[in-house]
């Protein structure tokens, strides 16, 4: 019942102090948080440096009521594309995708992912800049990216005529 809200906010439904509902969540086995630390125009200022990547450090996500996470775990990289590269025009769209693709590859030393060459993984997404969109919002985060009309990882489509195939072809 908690989910989504603040500390503030707990704090005010159950009559208990900041400190006693952290406590209480700690003692029940802790809780996910959304933390509001990033600045816009800091995230601007990087994302323009050829070797900073793309990534997000939420996880991967299925449709729930019970769960309120931050609207990246699903929109991350069509947000890169939509917002920053095709709104805002703050990167070109090749350097948004480079971003997401070859240079994260490159950082962790990945060798057969990243790029679209012979020998590598297939792993392909194909999209139209124009259509791509993040719809999931901090009040309402459940939303898969949009304008993605195929997935395809290690050669199998995940994703075709952008609906979900339920293939499992990753692999850690």
């Amino acid at each position: 019942s908690w989910s989504g809200k603040s500390i503030a906010e707990i704090a005010n439904i159950t009559g208990k102090s900041p400190v006693e509902v952290v406590v209480e969540i700690e003692r029940n086995g802790g809780a996910q948080i959304i933390n509001f630390g990033m600045n816009e125009e800091d995230m601007k200022l990087f994302m323009r440096l050829d070797f900073v990547a793309t990534a997000s450090d939420g996880g991967a996500m299925v449709p729930d009521t019970l769960t309120s996470p931050h609207p990246r775990s699903y929109g991350t990289f069509a947000r890169k594309i939509s917002f920053f590269a095709n709104q805002e025009k703050v990167i070109p769209l090749e350097q948004a995708i480079r971003s997401c693709t070859g240079l994260p590859a490159d950082i962790l030393g990945v060798k057969d992912r990243g790029y679209l060459k012979l020998g590598h993984k297939a792993d392909v997404v194909v999209f139209d800049p124009a259509q791509v969109r993040d719809p999931s919002t901090m009040d309402d985060p459940h939303h898969y990216a949009e304008g993605f009309s195929a997935v395809i990882v290690n050669g199998v489509p995940e994703i075709l005529d952008g609906a979900m195939t339920l293939e499992r072809s990753g692999v850690a």
